[in-house]
């Protein structure tokens, strides 16, 4: 499914399904959430495998030498995650009306809801686009580390949270890749 393309004007639209856009929030103010974290206390953060794949050390064979290069750089870095996240966010939230909800239980979806809720189409300038593809790499940098993507490519996560991640995990790569291949026309 192509997610994302350009229009006759040349604007690059999104679509999306409501739960999609649902999911969407869910997992960027999950990051959002703890981008703030990190940056609160970095020599903490930087224990989390997580945060050092979004975060890699500047001198692999140096550990003193990364970790006084990340005291100088995390802060800023982190701030710019979190605000790429932030317009990743606006963006969702310009196309629906409701603010984010970052609890699992408004993904479920009652009986009782009407099934009125259309298709969201997300018009993405330039720069939101660049937000989008960074947020969407720190989603799927983070998502690896939980799931213990070995380099070829093998999950060892076995958990019973393992199938939603690996399954959230790819769905992220086809929606990057379908926003990769409309800017690349």
């Amino acid at each position: 499914m192509n997610r994302f393309g350009l229009n006759a004007a040349g604007s690059l639209l999104g679509r999306f399904e409501p739960i999609e856009v649902d999911l969407l929030k869910l997992v960027v103010t999950q990051l959002v959430e703890m981008l703030e974290d990190a940056g609160e206390n970095v020599p903490a953060a930087s224990t989390d495998p997580a945060f050092r794949r979004m975060l890699p050390d500047a001198y692999p064979d140096d550990d003193e030498a990364s970790a006084e290069f990340r005291r100088f750089t995390a802060g800023d870095l982190l701030d710019g995650k979190a605000f790429n996240a932030g317009v990743v966010l606006a963006t969702l939230g310009a196309a629906l009306a409701d603010p984010p909800q970052a609890d699992a239980a408004h993904l479920r979806h009652d009986i009782d809801e009407p099934a009125e809720r259309e298709a969201v189409t997300l018009d993405l300038d330039p720069e939101a686009v660049q937000s989008w593809l960074r947020t969407l790499t720190d989603l799927r940098l983070t998502l690896a580390e939980r799931l213990l993507i070995s380099p070829d490519g093998t999950m060892h996560l076995r958990s019973d949270e393992e199938p939603f991640l690996r399954e959230l995990y790819e769905w992220l790569g086809s929606v990057q890749e379908s926003l990769v291949y409309s800017i690349d026309i």
